[in-house]
């Protein structure tokens, strides 16, 4: 599916996302602040090699040790975190064991990539006992390491520093209304699979479904290549949009009656189009008329034909009757001068000026100067007998041109008797 679609999708089930979105988020909040604040102390711990080292056998050993730093590192978080390290803690920092609750403190231990620096986390709702808790172990879990390796000693490189834990209330809230989010988008895509198979035809047909007419889904495909091929011959092209207003307020109507009313409309103005346009409804009473190999004038004369036949039809269903007021507007390309958005475009605004010009108006637009050209019925003159502007009647105009034409014949029969002459001398 092409994007334009997923986002068609998203805006039309607005009314699930938005609601879930928001319970999530408003949950998560409620949730966040139901529980105390998250405290979390960090230090930073660095191994270095003993200063004892006196002999090369010592060195040795502390080198080995040190190359499997891996291991070693492994071992000290091991220690930092261990039971009898925090209990030798509580002791250094005078922590009574019966003011912690365990299900809600924690001491973790990672070991910096690429580096000789373990890290030592402690996490707790009270500020300032994680703080002392944080450096009493510290203290404890240095000294307990110095023991296990004489030769590779611990020492403090960042002392601990007490902030709020990430992931509070700000967070979780956000983090809550994006699991929303997602959650409702996908609620959006699963009930547009699962839609009937009825609606998914309707909106592959090419026909409005109530009207009986083309969608705008085709129209706008019929318009591409309608422009492209007027492009490609250089020819007129001419596009109209056309605006039925009830005479009757609809809004009074049943449902349904409206439908039929614009409906017998709709199949009215397509059966008065000539065979090779196209009608189109594009919602909101519009309708566009495509009207190929066809220059502005005469699109402006089949449209105030199609006027005048909507205006003066009274259209009937069971016992309702209405009547339409007709306002278009008509957009001329000139051997497909304009792109499509162009064209959309212009026949709006040529639209929107006709509306504003009153009832049954009709505006068009050009995109190119008016060729030079007779109208049929001025083509052709015809004389008035009588008429006290004509100099000559018809019949003194013949006999005019009959003596006008006599010295052209007598001049020929003069000039074959001179040369039958010459040839007799």
């Amino acid at each position: 599916m092409e994007l334009r679609l997923y986002l068609q999708i998203l805006l039309k089930r607005w009314w699930l996302i938005v609601p879930l979105t928001l319970i999530s988020l408003t949950l998560a909040m409620f949730w966040s602040y139901s529980r105390p604040l998250v405290y979390q102390s960090t230090a930073t711990y660095v191994t270095r090699l003993g200063e004892g080292l006196t002999s090369v056998g010592d060195t040795l050993y502390a080198l080995d040790t040190f190359t499997g730093r891996q291991r070693l590192f492994v071992t000290y978080c091991e220690v930092m975190k261990s039971r009898s390290v925090i209990d030798r803690a509580m002791q250094i920092g005078n922590i009574d064991p019966a003011v912690i609750d365990w299900e809600l403190y924690s001491v973790n231990c990672n070991v910096l990539p690429e580096s000789n620096v373990i890290m030592v986390i402690v996490r707790g709702p009270n500020a300032s006992l994680v703080g002392r808790l944080a450096e009493a172990i510290g203290v404890a879990g240095t000294a307990r390491a110095g023991q296990l390796y004489s030769f590779v000693g611990l020492e403090e490189l960042d002392p601990p520093e007490v902030q709020e834990a990430p992931g509070n209330r700000a967070q979780q809230g956000i983090l809550g209304g994006m699991v929303g989010f997602v959650l409702g988008v996908g609620l959006a895509f699963v009930l547009e699979y699962l839609r009937s198979p009825v609606e998914r035809l309707e909106m592959a047909s090419i026909r409005h479904p109530k009207l009986g007419i083309y969608n705008e889904r085709y129209f706008q495909l019929r318009l591409i290549e309608e422009i492209n091929r007027a492009r490609s011959r250089n020819r007129p092209l001419s596009l109209a949009f056309l605006r039925l207003t009830p005479t009757e307020d609809f809004s009074l109507l049943p449902e349904n009656v409206e439908d039929l009313l614009l409906r017998a409309a709709a199949l009215r103005l397509q059966d008065k189009i000539r065979a090779g346009d196209l009608i189109a409804y594009l919602g909101r009473h519009t309708f566009a008329i495509l009207l190929p190999e066809t220059p502005g004038h005469e699109a402006q004369r089949l449209l105030e034909k199609l006027h005048q036949d909507i205006r003066t039809h009274t259209f009937n269903v069971d016992q309702y009757i209405a009547n339409f007021m007709v306002n278009s507007g008509i957009v001329e390309n000139s051997g497909g001068s304009l792109d499509l958005q162009a064209m959309l475009t212009k026949a709006n605004e040529a639209l929107r000026l006709a509306r504003q010009e009153g009832e049954n108006s009709l505006h068009l637009i050009r995109t190119s100067a008016q060729p030079f050209a007779l109208e049929a019925e001025s083509a052709v003159m015809e004389p008035l007998e009588g008429d006290p502007n004509m100099p000559f009647t018809t019949d003194e105009l013949d006999q005019l041109l009959e003596e006008s034409a006599m010295p052209t014949a007598r001049t020929v029969e003069l000039r074959q008797e001179a040369a039958d002459e010459r040839d007799k001398q």
